[in-house]
């Protein structure tokens, strides 16, 4: 199935790209991404290419799709998430997977998502770590904000250490 994405290729070096994505797997979901904010640490990826910690270092092979801050709708799901996800369901994401061992996350580090795409395949991480989030709203703008304003809630709790004698960031959302 053909999407088109803008994809990182090397130190400031991206591309709107068409290409075809890989079929889908029984522990993945075929998704069509609707919005995407436009974030600061995008453009910071773009400039420092695999010099950024979250940036594979092989994508003048394998160029990532960038975008994390993004909404859309599920149009197919693999066997192992069938029952948990439906074709039709508004999903948004959120991208700090906190894996071990690893600093990727969607929107750096993954050749089959990222929110400057048309259409993605959310890989298995994403739903074992829960973020992949269902979304009920009016709108798919506002599902794409909610990422960036956790992190301004974050900051303010992380800031003002709004429980007292406590300096634990919580994101408090």
């Amino acid at each position: 199935m053909k999407t088109q994405a803008v994809r990182l290729h090397g130190t400031r070096a991206l591309s709107l790209d068409e290409f075809e994505l890989p079929e889908m797997r029984e522990d993945e979901i075929l998704a069509r991404i609707v919005s995407d904010s436009l974030c600061m640490s995008s453009y910071k990826a773009a400039i420092a290419g695999t010099a950024h910690k979250r940036v594979p270092p092989d994508i003048d092979k394998n160029p990532v799709i960038i975008g994390h801050e993004c909404s859309g709708e599920i149009l197919s799901v693999g066997a192992r998430w069938q029952g948990q996800y439906f074709p039709g369901q508004r999903f948004t994401i959120q991208p700090a997977l906190n894996l071990p061992n690893t600093d990727y996350i969607p929107g750096y580090s993954y050749p089959s998502l990222g929110g400057d795409a048309t259409l993605v395949l959310l890989p298995p991480e994403l739903m074992a770590c829960g973020c992949l989030l269902p979304y009920t709203g009016d709108s798919f703008f506002r599902a794409s904000l909610s990422e960036p304003y956790s992190c301004v809630i974050g900051a303010f709790h992380a800031s003002y250490h709004t429980e007292k004698g406590s300096y634990a960031h919580e994101m408090g959302i």
